[in-house]
């Protein structure tokens, strides 16, 4: 989870003419061309570049950031708690619709979903505000949020898990524009830690809730949990999310608004994107082959799709979703590819590491997702102390590659658990990986930001969360595919005879018998679960590689130092303000 950069909305964030011109006096004092890219700084402060210089300056006063912070945090604790919930319960609930040979639709059907819609948020986010951004994606996540829990088949669960999708891809990358509308880039990193914290306690609950919602009350009970709190959040939003637009859209109608939109691009993306995933997706979840003409249509579709949106981007869109100059410059490229492998390695372990003491060490959902905790409070610590040393260095590049090695040894011990592995050795084998994912995806974050002009800031947020979720699907599909090959494979190697495809297709498609099975089927399952887990992690520990070198990449930028900046109570009216100023 990872915020972004840029004042934008209907609401001031200082007032007028006094905001002016103390950043005016503010940025003649802060800038120097020679603190360029790619070059280290013995001094701990940076001065700001030419395109720093608009990037807010003042911190607002606390009593009117904390109240829309709250309406920012409650909907990243949800979409986060809810991540947790389902990877917790897929097995349970494919199991209750006797249909685990579809389980992976449930994470791919949700993050092709995010994946297809997110890059849309950035741009709409400078067209129609930010506000009704945030109230676009509530709309989405809270329906498909209630129809998971009243779902009657796996394919309705399916549809309701990509209508939530397209709500949580939104949700977050409109909390990280509105973060970045708000404060300093120094400053930035810490907030952003503490955004972190929040997701952390969410994802962090979310295991242990779900599975106890499931032991007790039911899986579905784990989702309508969710509904009251999003609902609370359209009062909070509505109240408190009152950020201006800085450009001259607020003047513009509803209909010169819309053909702003970028549709060529919008659809030629979701189609392109949609398409590639769907495939892929196919190739794990249904077995499908590559001869097959699903599967290669998908691909020819996809690649045709996703060429013409390069196409439209460069020579045919006014406001494209993706400027291509920010994938040619050389952060914005680094902390896509970066952020891309991490998220391949991220949700390949979120999927794969509960099935491990599922289907071999045979333990209860309940305790399945206990073992996630230690993630999310590594995650929690490493977020804050990335914006600590961030605001007090002024700088991130080494703190950053460290960070990406961290999630490299943490993915290679996964490969050595076996039946017999500690419960302690489980529990902190995980926690370089939480730590090193929070610092990457915050620095990485602040990278990004502080290479581009304020009005990139939505769009280069948006590029890098398509990055993100693309890899998402990938990490789910890409590793489903894999796992279900070689387990399929282990197998047919360990269970011959009578009957032999039935039990097998039922070991691979129904991960919770298992623990039923008689005694020799079990070790043969156990034993081939473990094998093909070990070498799923072992191609995650592969990818996260492309983590480190595309952190190593990144320019070495210091951040602009504001801290002078007294901001005053005058100057801070319109964070979160009262409703006779906002235009949203």
């Amino acid at each position: 989870m990872a915020p972004s950069t840029s004042a934008n909305e209907r609401t001031s964030l200082l007032s007028s003419e006094q905001r002016d011109e103390h950043y005016q006096s503010t940025s003649s004092n802060h800038t120097d061309p020679n603190n360029d890219a790619g070059t280290s700084s013995s001094s701990t402060e940076a001065e700001a570049g030419p395109e720093q210089e608009d990037h807010a300056k003042v911190m607002p006063p606390l009593r009117k950031l904390a109240p829309l912070l709250t309406a920012l945090w409650v909907p990243v604790f949800v979409a986060s708690m809810d991540g947790t919930v389902t990877a917790t319960l897929i097995s349970s609930i494919s199991s209750s619709f006797n249909a685990s040979e579809q389980a992976q639709w449930l994470g791919s059907a949700y993050l092709l979903s995010v994946a297809c819609f997110t890059p849309l948020y950035g741009r709409m986010a400078d067209i129609i505000g930010r506000k009704n951004c945030m109230f676009t994606a509530l709309t989405f996540f809270t329906t498909g949020t209630v129809l998971c829990g009243l779902s009657t088949s796996m394919n309705m669960l399916i549809f309701a898990r990509a209508l939530a999708g397209m709500g949580g891809g939104g949700l977050t990358t409109t909390t990280s524009i509105v973060l970045s509308d708000l404060v300093p880039l120094k400053n930035r990193g810490l907030l952003q830690g503490l955004t972190n914290i929040i997701f952390g306690l969410g994802s962090g609950l979310g295991g242990p809730i779900g599975g106890w919602m499931n032991d007790t009350l039911g899986w579905r009970r784990a989702f309508l949990i969710q509904i009251p709190l999003l609902l609370m959040d359209y009062v909070l939003a509505f109240i408190f999310v009152n950020v201006k637009t800085p450009n001259a859209l607020v003047q513009q109608s509803k209909w010169e608004k819309l053909k702003l939109i970028d549709f060529n691009g919008a659809f030629s993306l979701v189609l392109g994107l949609s398409s590639t995933l769907i495939s892929l997706s196919l190739m794990s979840a249904n077995d499908l082959h590559i001869s097959n003409p699903f599967v290669w249509g998908g691909f020819v579709i996809g690649f045709a799709s996703i060429s013409f949106f390069f196409y439209a981007e460069a020579k045919i869109a006014r406001n494209p979703i993706l400027p291509l100059r920010l994938i040619t410059q050389r952060s914005g490229a680094a902390v896509a590819f970066a952020n891309f492998c991490l998220s391949i390695v991220s949700f390949g372990t979120l999927y794969h590491f509960p099935l491990y003491f599922q289907a071999v060490k045979l333990e209860t959902p309940s305790l399945t997702g206990l073992h996630l905790i230690p993630n999310s409070i590594a995650l929690s610590v490493g977020s804050v102390l990335a914006g600590l040393t961030m605001r007090s260095s002024g700088r991130y590049y080494s703190y950053n590659l460290v960070n990406s090695m961290l999630i490299t040894v943490s993915i290679i011990c996964f490969t050595t658990f076996t039946q017999d592995s500690s419960e302690a050795y489980t529990y902190a084998s995980i926690v370089p990986h939480g730590f090193g994912t929070a610092g990457v995806l915050t620095c990485t974050l602040i990278a990004l930001i502080n290479s581009v002009p304020r009005s990139d800031v939505a769009v280069a947020t948006s590029m890098s969360y398509m990055a993100r979720n693309t890899g998402q699907i990938l990490g789910v599909s890409g590793g489903g595919a894999l796992f279900q090959a070689l387990l399929k494979r282990q197998l047919r190697q360990k269970i011959t005879g009578k009957d032999a495809d039935r039990i097998i297709s039922e070991i691979r498609h129904k991960s919770s018998i298992v623990p039923e099975l008689p005694m020799e089927l079990q070790k043969a399952a156990v034993e081939s679960y473990a094998f093909a887990l070990r070498w799923v992690f072992t191609g995650i520990a592969v990818v996260s590689l492309g983590t480190v070198i595309g952190c190593a990449f990144i320019e070495d930028k210091g951040l602009p130092n504001y801290e002078d900046a007294k901001d005053t109570e005058e100057d801070n009216d319109g964070v979160g303000g009262s409703s006779d100023r906002r235009q949203d």
